[in-house]
């Protein structure tokens, strides 16, 4: 069996995340308000409404993730943008596959290292021959 070609991907332009999060949102909107006007507002609602806005601000960050996933054939780097973060390798395993979009759940290969664990959307909106690339490459690490 041939290895996985080399491999880098761009995090953060992933259109199925987006949909998601919307989605979510709308959902948890439609039933706060629902909540409010049937029930009237009340303290566990201010909670959940509280909840809801603290995921909602989470997501919203999570959209924002920049950087580059890169498989060189032999360990992973997550490449963060803005973090502060020096490059970390670890391993990646696929959390969510539907075929235009992938979850993995990135895990540092180091307990030295200051990245933890992370979810990585990522989307094929960039590049076909990379995004098929770098499913051999997931798919490959994870089999072996």
């Amino acid at each position: 069996m041939h290895n996985a070609p080399s491999v880098s991907y761009p995090l953060g332009r992933c259109a199925f995340q987006r949909w998601v999060y919307a989605f979510f949102v709308a959902l948890t909107s439609v039933v706060l308000f629902t909540w409010a006007f049937s029930q009237g507002l009340n303290v566990a609602w201010g909670v959940a409404a509280s909840a809801a806005l603290l995921g909602a601000c989470l997501g919203w960050r999570a959209l924002g993730q920049a950087g580059t996933l890169t498989w060189d054939g032999q360990v992973w780097c997550l490449q963060t943008h803005g973090s502060g973060h020096e490059d970390a390798l670890g391993e990646v395993s696929v959390a969510l596959d539907v075929q235009k979009a992938l979850l993995l759940r990135w895990q540092p290969t180091s307990d030295k290292l200051l990245s933890q664990k992370q979810w990585l959307w990522l989307g094929s909106q960039t590049s076909d021959n990379s995004w098929q690339d770098l499913r051999r490459a997931v798919y490959q690490h994870s089999n072996s």
